[in-house]
């Protein structure tokens, strides 16, 4: 195996890895799982972090810099020949990524205004009504004992 096919199939695996990471990401958005989402944040770092590194080094064989799209690094690997297999597996899969960061983004959007219309129909009860005490209790309005005002 060449460095160039050898850069490619380590990339497409910690790009598999990330793609993985990425649907329990969505699984666990779609449940509203909270919990499960801030345990993957330190995985997720984690797996972003092997990837980038792995496409710097596939971006410095080419001699390009690291921020090139994938077509121009396409260009510069296959001037001359047909894009290999594994150049092929890194394109699906990262539209694949693509695709499904995306839905995230959206499930996560989508997440904070659920969250966002819930925090104002609270704050309206609480300004409107004073249905609520400070401490986020209900406020016991059938106390006779309550002192609105004092002198």
């Amino acid at each position: 195996m060449n460095a160039l096919e050898d850069t490619l199939t380590r990339l497409n695996q910690a790009l598999s890895d990330f793609i993985a990471l990425l649907e329990e990401e969505a699984v666990a958005l779609a449940a509203q799982n909270s919990d499960r989402l801030a345990e993957l944040v330190n995985t997720r770092n984690t797996t972003y972090k092997a990837l980038a590194i792995q496409w710097l080094k596939l971006a410095e064989m080419t001699g390009t810099p690291s921020l090139r799209s994938l077509d121009d690094l396409k260009r510069k690997l296959f001037a001359t020949t047909p894009p290999s297999s594994g150049w092929q597996t890194l394109e699906k899969q990262v539209h694949k990524a693509e695709r499904l960061n995306k839905i995230n983004g959206q499930l996560i959007q989508e997440q904070m205004q659920r969250t966002q219309a819930a925090l104002q129909v609270l704050q309206n009860s609480l300004v409107n009504r004073g249905i609520y005490g400070a401490d986020g209790r209900l406020n016991d309005f059938t106390s006779r004992n309550r002192q609105i005002d004092s002198a």
